[in-house]
Formats: structure tokens, sequence, C-alpha cells
């Protein structure tokens, strides 16, 4: 938030932020978040967070990059399975990381829902 802090400082217009997570983007919009000037900045972020998608719901956030713990738990659990008992020898694997934005939000937030990372 620090940085933010300074950015607006200097700056009376800054289009977009794209930060390394979700975290990052929430803390940038929340520094901005009641000034104007920066209404329609756009955000964005990776990891998929329930914040993150509550956010992109309420139309504060752009979009995030979903990286679903729950896959990449699973994925792990079954690559060091297959690896250690010599099932396999190398193992590629991708869980894939789709977009949430405005128009499939509701898609990712029901997925929390059910796991319980949002109420």
């Amino acid at each position: 938030m620090k940085y933010m802090e300074d950015w607006i400082q200097s700056n009376d217009k800054i289009d977009a932020v794209i930060s390394m997570n979700d975290n990052m983007a929430a803390g940038a919009l929340e520094v901005v978040k009641d000034n104007p000037k920066f209404k329609n900045m756009l955000a964005y972020g990776v990891d998929g967070t329930a914040e993150a998608l509550l956010l992109i719901q309420e139309g504060r956030m752009t979009s995030t990059c979903m990286q679903s713990a729950y896959d990449l738990a699973t994925k792990l659990l079954d690559t060091s399975n297959k690896l250690l008992t010599g099932a396999e020898k190398q193992i590629d694997t991708d869980i894939g990381n789709p977009l949430v934005n405005k128009d499939n939000v509701q898609e990712y937030i029901e997925i929390l829902k059910k796991s319980g990372a949002i109420k």
C-alpha cells in the first residue's frame, strides 16, 4: 500500500494496476477507493482469492487469474504418489489458470462457497 500511496501523491492519473497477487491489487484499490480521480482505474491480480472475487463482483477489481489451491494440492499428492511408487518417471501437468472477470466471477464464487472459503 505504501507504494500506491506514494504513486497517487505524484500522479493525478493511473490507468491500471497489475499486481503479483490479489492482496496487492486489493491494497492498491483500498488506497484509492474514495478518490474520484481513480474511479476508472483497472486493477488486475493473480490467485483467485475470495477477496478478489468479491471485489470483481462489486465492480471494483477488473480481473484475477485463478490459481486453485485445491486443484494444485490434488495434483501434487497424485503426482507425488505416482513418482514415489514408480508408476511414473516424469509427470508434466497443468492445473489451468482461467481468467476470472465480471462475466464469469459468479461461477468461481460458487466454487469457493462450496469449499467454505466464502460464506
